[in-house]
């Protein structure tokens, strides 16, 4: 799925090549085809090598020496997500855990006044909402099977 951006088309992914993109950004280290099909719930190798192979003309994985290894392309909105302690998390979500303990040692530590903490609340609620919202979608988009895509699709 292609999108238009900054003069150039910026490419979406999903189903299964969103499968293998985030078994390799959840990594953090280059994966052999055999370890990306077992990590991506894949059917063979083959499958595996295409879907990699994909990846990698696109700009979302590079390969070297010891395998593949997932690039971020700044021209996706895939490039919301980050690899974090083994896991495929929105980049919002590291953003509002630090807002909610700032906001936490602020209150704490000087007792500011009601407004101070509404004002510092709204963000760090949206950042949350928005965040759970992006994970919630890439598990979707990462695990549904092609028929559910294509169903959802049309219904668009």
């Amino acid at each position: 799925m292609a999108l238009e951006g900054r003069g150039r088309p910026a490419v979406a992914i999903d189903g299964r090549l969103a499968r293998v993109y985030f078994a390799l950004l959840r990594s953090g280290k280059p994966l052999g085809v055999r370890e990306v099909q077992r990590l991506a719930a894949l059917g063979s190798p083959g499958a595996a090598k295409h879907y990699l192979d994909r990846l990698v003309e696109l700009g979302f994985a590079e390969k070297d020496s010891g395998g593949y290894v997932a690039r971020v392309n700044s021209d996706s909105v895939m490039s919301v997500y980050i690899g974090l302690l083994g896991n495929v998390v929105p980049r919002l979500i590291p953003y509002a855990v630090f807002c909610t303990v700032l906001s936490a040692a602020l209150y704490l530590f000087s007792k500011p006044p009601l407004e101070a903490m509404v004002v510092a609340a709204i963000p760090t609620a949206l950042l949350w909402l928005e965040g759970l919202r992006l994970a919630r979608l890439a598990k979707r988009v990462a695990w549904e099977r092609p028929d559910e895509a294509a169903e959802r699709r049309k219904l668009r």
